[in-house]
Order: structure tokens, then C-alpha cells, then sequence
């Protein structure tokens, strides 16, 4: 340790220990040195148990996420989602039949007074006499009704177009005479599909005989003829030669 010589107030000399500074001292780096420890000690420790933290908290999501009851919930929810989506969309695609069926009239009341019109004046015809669908038809246009109500008074109407075949054939027999063949031609020209004509013929009961020879009388009542252009007007009206022939033998 220095020695320093202090002179006193009173002029004597006196020899005083210099101190040394604290830090030039052994002692506080002694202190210096466990603190420094101390604190290190608890830096690394407080990191550590940082890290345990860290890892003890990923270690809880990885146990929530592999938990056996939430891995069950979790699969469940897109099955619930997918049923909902497939109502949905059983629901989408059945909904544009439901509106179709609504564009459809489900009564008389859904309909317009003309098309109403329409198909009453359709049933009013055919309880009067046969028409032809087409017939109906071209009667209801006469009768000004648009081509759609028109169109619609057909599709409605209750009418079996055989029966009305059948029907105009009989009122036309009871008419005038015809052959088979000059009958069927007259129900095409009244617009009968040929399976409607057809079945008319085939169904109608008449003595094409008595026909054939009802025609040669009305011709000889109109003009005279020979038997041979009486035979060739028959065979020209369709008659068989048959029926021709029966027609000639038995004039009066």
C-alpha cells in the first residue's frame, strides 16, 4: 500500500496510507465475479425453462389435434356439411319441376276466357256432329279463335277420333250411296288421319251390293245410259266390277 506525507493545519508533518480505488480492490471483483455467475445462471436458466414452455405447449396442441374424440369431431363435420349440401341440391334440382308444373294450368280458372271459349265451342260442335281433329280445328280458326286457342280446344277436348270416323261414314251413307273405296277417299278429304278412315270402313256394316246399285239408279234418274257406261261410271265411282255387274243385272 502508498504512503503519502500530509502536511496538518497546525505544520507538522503527517505519513497517511493512500487508499486504493474500490474497483482496484480484491474483494469486488470477488463480488463481480458471483454476481456475473449469478446473473448468467439465471439467464440461461430462464431460457430454458422458456424453451420447456414452448415445448410443453406445442406438446398440447399435438394432443388436442390427436385426440381420438376431436379427430371423431372434426371428421364428422364435413359429413354433416356434405348431407346439407346434398339436400341443397336435391332441392335445386327438383325445384325447376315444381315450377313447370306451375306454368301448367291445374284448372279451368287457370286458364283465359278465350281458350275456355274455345274448347266450349269444341264440344258444342261435336255434339252436333263428327268432326275430324283437323276439321275441329280449321272450324275453330273459321270461328276467329287464335291458332293457340284453338290449338289448346283440341289437345282438351274428350273426342274419340275412330268413333267420329266411324260416325261421319254412317251420316254419309245414310246420305248418299258410296263404295268402300269412294267412302274412305271422302274421310280423307274431311281431313280423318288413314288409320281413322280405315278403321271406319273396316268397322261400318253396309252392302256395297245395294250401294252400287242405289248409285246406277240416281244416275238414271239424272240421265239416260247405256248398261255399259252405267257399268263404266260405277267402275269410275270405285265400285268393284262385282259390284258393278250386280248393279246392271238388277235394275229395275
Amino acid at each position: 500500500m502508498a504512503k503519502k506525507k500530509v502536511i496538518g493545519q497546525n505544520g507538522k508533518a503527517y505519513v497517511v496510507k493512500e487508499k486504493k480505488p474500490f474497483y482496484k480492490k480484491v474483494w469486488f471483483w470477488v463480488i463481480a465475479t458471483i454476481l456475473l455467475f449469478a446473473v448468467g445462471g439465471s439467464l440461461t436458466g430462464g431460457g430454458n425453462n422458456n424453451s420447456s414452455d414452448t415445448i410443453t405447449a406445442k406438446s398440447s396442441e399435438e394432443e388436442i389435434f390427436s385426440d381420438p374424440e376431436t379427430s371423431e369431431t372434426t371428421s364428422n363435420i364435413p359429413e354433416v356439411s356434405t348431407e346439407i349440401t346434398q339436400s341443397s341440391a336435391e332441392e335445386t334440382i327438383t325445384s325447376p319441376n315444381t315450377s313447370e308444373t306451375t306454368e301448367q294450368p291445374s284448372s279451368n280458372d287457370d286458364v283465359s276466357l278465350e281458350f275456355s271459349n274455345a274448347l266450349r265451342s269444341a264440344n258444342d260442335y261435336l255434339n252436333y256432329t263428327s268432326f275430324s281433329q283437323l276439321g275441329l280445328y280449321d272450324q275453330l280458326i273459321y270461328e276467329q279463335y287464335p291458332p293457340e286457342a284453338a290449338q289448346y280446344a283440341i289437345d282438351n277436348v274428350d273426342a274419340d277420333w275412330n268413333q267420329h270416323a266411324l260416325q261421319a261414314a254412317q251420316d254419309y251413307l245414310d246420305y248418299s250411296s258410296f263404295s268402300k273405296a269412294g267412302l274412305y277417299d271422302q274421310l280423307i278429304y274431311e281431313q280423318y288421319t288413314p288409320e281413322q278412315a280405315q278403321f271406319a270402313i273396316d268397322s261400318i256394316e253396309a252392302d256395297w251390293n245395294q250401294h252400287a246399285l242405289q248409285t246406277a239408279q240416281d244416275y238414271l234418274d239424272y240421265s239416260a245410259f247405256s248398261k255399259a257406261d252405267l257399268y263404266d261410271q260405277l267402275i269410275y265411282e270405285q265400285y268393284t266390277s262385282e259390284q258393278a255387274q250386280f248393279a246392271i243385272d238388277n235394275l229395275p
